[in-house]
């Protein structure tokens, strides 16, 4: 059940992009307008979906297994933050955005909560969700500062103001204050959320159906994709395996740590000047191979 619910959630992904490529293809989006479709997702699906997953009720009682959850995303992420600083020193400049990147976030939002839900149920989920918190402030600090190379004291605006940085401010104070939103607003800010996931998706294919295959994947990028699949999971696995936690908090670190390239790869690096060729082919080749990897993780853990 949980090997057959992650295939269908990956396979619909492809099928979203396949969707975005034949878009694409046949005209009915040109250049200009797959950029204009990647500022709405980047200024707003992407906030009200890191919105959204701050709709949830803050239940005290669970405090320790969150702080205990909270502590091991902040582990995981130094990780794979030290791990995209040391491990593409010698790739292309313009190619190294999307790798560091890529190493730092996963796509652990997307893929990862209903994979844990399938296996823990929904207190899975919910330290999940708590997971994803450390995760998204480093994905728009750290991971996005990857692309900006302005000034410190402008970058750091950057990054502070930018629009899913600040979602996560609202979204902090709303699920610990326990704002209750009108119905409309709560079925807006659900409503606009949903249309993240294809929007990203068909981008993607969009992106695909104006590379030229050839020479696409390389050794950097095989590399890569053992890296986010393989060796980061594997390590977060042999530190915890060491540590006096619950089974259950160290499996949802290890599938969350396991995800392939995020979507935002791409969307990013065509924004801000990454090789966004190469970032899709990122995504393409990590979200592939996850459909063997992932289950073979799940099975172990």
């Amino acid at each position: 059940m949980v090997v057959n619910n992650m295939l269908n959630m990956q396979l619909m992904m492809f099928l979203l992009v396949a969707i975005g490529f034949l878009i694409r293809k046949i005209g009915i989006v040109n250049t200009e307008g797959r950029k204009n479709m990647i500022d709405l997702c980047i200024y707003l699906t992407l906030p009200f979906n890191v919105l959204h997953s701050f709709l949830r009720e803050w239940d005290w009682n669970l405090f320790v297994s969150c702080g205990i959850i909270l502590l091991l995303s902040a582990g995981y992420n130094a990780i794979s933050v030290l791990f995209s600083a040391v491990l593409y020193k010698k790739a292309d400049k313009k190619r190294q955005k999307p790798l560091k990147y890529g190493t730092i976030v996963s796509n652990s939002g997307f893929l990862g909560n209903p994979v844990v839900e399938g296996i823990y149920g929904t207190d899975g989920l919910l330290y999940a969700a708590l997971f994803m918190l450390p995760v998204r402030i480093v994905m728009w600090s750290i991971g996005v500062s990857v692309f900006m190379k302005d000034g410190k004291d402008h970058l750091l605006k950057k990054i502070l103001t930018h629009p899913c940085i600040v979602a996560i401010y609202g979204g902090v104070i709303i699920m610990i204050s326990g704002i209750q939103f009108p119905t409309f607003v709560e079925n807006t800010i659900t409503g606009i959320s949903n249309c993240n996931t294809p929007l990203s998706m068909m981008l993607v294919g969009m992106m695909l159906a104006e590379v030229h295959p050839k020479g696409l994947i390389d050794k950097t990028m095989v590399f890569y994709t053992f890296v986010r699949l393989a060796l980061i999971p594997a390590v977060v696995f042999a530190i915890t395996a060491f540590l006096p936690i619950d089974s259950m908090l160290r499996g949802i670190t290890v599938i969350m740590a396991g995800m392939p390239a995020p979507i935002t790869t791409a969307l990013l690096s065509a924004k801000y000047g990454g090789d966004e060729e190469y970032a899709t082919g990122l995504i393409f080749l990590s979200t592939l191979l996850s459909l063997i990897t992932l289950p073979v993780w799940c099975a172990f853990l």
